[in-house]
């Protein structure tokens, strides 16, 4: 719990997540001297399950998203105290945020892209040069569906698990695998970035929503978080990650939908015509949310008062795709770039992108999806009940 000088930073207990997290609090200890930012660490329902591939994660319920399985004990600590900020992957943060909490930052991105790595000791540079009937390793339906596309003659095959574990897969001597699909910015951050043997993009690849970015979640209109992560904030990748994960709330997606996006953003005069209308948005007070402030001012939301405000202007350019499981079927939407002044702008237009994608036969796609994910989950239901009855069975017989 917090006192006047500290603010307790959460996260998941993963390599990866605590690496992430220092590196944000050790950020914010520079940037907020006399202050400081411990870390705590809890494992999640999402940790617990290594097995269930990731596209066959049920929700809590029809109306939570599996992405809930890696925040919902975090937001919990975070609501009732015991934590003050919360980092995570931006990736796997669900687009519609718990009440009570918000995004209060996200970091300067890094690269989205995946990363394609071939086992030790195998001569191959590029997923191009891997023979036919080759086993590549991921948990992501999303890769899987893409890269089926582009690589029929490939095979993939579920892979769960933190990094260190994936790669010992991969390497032992009798692993099926002859590589493993991962995410550069995850490689990078551990230390592992040698182990990359070439970075996958477009168009055989469009990255996963929010991939690269980091996100520190804060309960809603904490004025002593939102000063801290003031000077933390990277505007031009708020506005990015805003438009993607717009896209995906429209489509109501999650880490288990094969959605691929690629954005760019690029600052232009402030007296350019934005695509948006004056007056599409209310105007901003003291309890919008703190994205809503992202780009338009440097200065910490005061808790009465408004901050100075600047126009700004960018041109966001967001490309989509929607890929059936099996790759047989690709929805991919490019409408070229329009200008944005805020960060909602950015956000709306990844909802206009969303909808034109749905309507261009993505929406069918998805549907299916959602068809078989419930289909087996009535499956994965009946044979727990099947155990349940056969372990009582035993016990009566004793």
């Amino acid at each position: 719990m917090s006192t006047p000088n500290t603010l307790v930073v959460g996260t998941r207990k993963s390599n990866l997540a605590l690496i992430q997290t220092h590196m944000v609090a050790d950020a914010l200890a520079s940037a907020n001297e006399g202050t400081a930012f411990p870390v705590v660490d809890m494992t999640t329902a999402g940790d617990r399950n290594q097995t269930t591939p990731l596209h066959l994660l049920s929700p809590y319920n029809s109306t939570t998203p599996a992405k809930s399985l890696w925040t919902d004990e975090l937001e919990s600590a975070l609501l009732d105290g015991r934590m003050d900020l919360l980092v995570h992957s931006c990736k796997d943060v669900p687009t519609t945020i718990r009440q009570g909490c918000e995004i209060g930052a996200l970091l300067e991105r890094h690269d989205p892209r995946d990363a394609f790595v071939v086992k030790a000791g195998l001569h191959y540079k590029t997923i191009d040069e891997l023979p036919a009937g080759a086993v590549v390793g991921t948990g992501s339906v999303r890769r899987v569906a893409q890269l089926s596309r582009a690589y029929p003659h490939l095979k993939f095959a579920d892979m769960r698990g933190n990094l260190n574990t994936r790669l010992g897969k991969l390497d032992a001597e009798d692993s099926p695998f002859a590589a493993l699909i991962l995410a550069v910015s995850g490689m990078t951050r551990v230390g592992m970035q040698d182990r990359i043997t070439s970075p996958l993009g477009a168009p055989a690849l469009m990255h996963a929503v929010g991939q690269g970015a980091l996100a520190v979640e804060i309960r809603t209109g904490d004025a002593k978080a939102r000063a801290a992560l003031a000077p933390l904030g990277h505007w031009p990748s708020e506005w990015r990650v805003g438009a993607e994960r717009g896209l995906l709330r429209v489509l109501e997606g999650g880490c288990s939908v094969p959605v691929g996006v690629e954005t760019e953003l690029t600052e232009v005069d402030a007296a350019t015509a934005p695509h948006y209308p004056a007056g599409t948005f209310a105007p901003l007070t003291t309890s919008s949310a703190t994205l809503h402030f992202s780009g338009v001012t440097s200065e910490p939301i005061p808790a009465s008062g408004m901050p100075a405000l600047r126009a700004r202007r960018a041109a966001l350019d967001l490309k989509a795709c929607v890929t059936s499981p099996d790759g047989s079927r690709h929805v991919l939407y490019e409408p070229g770039p329009v200008v944005v002044s805020s960060y909602q702008e950015a956000e709306r237009w990844g909802e206009d992108v969303a909808r034109q994608l749905r309507t261009l036969g993505a929406g069918e796609i998805l549907e299916e999806i959602e068809v078989q994910r419930k289909q087996r989950e009535k499956e994965l239901q009946a044979e727990g009940e099947a155990a349940r009855a056969a372990a009582l069975a035993l016990q009566a017989q004793a």
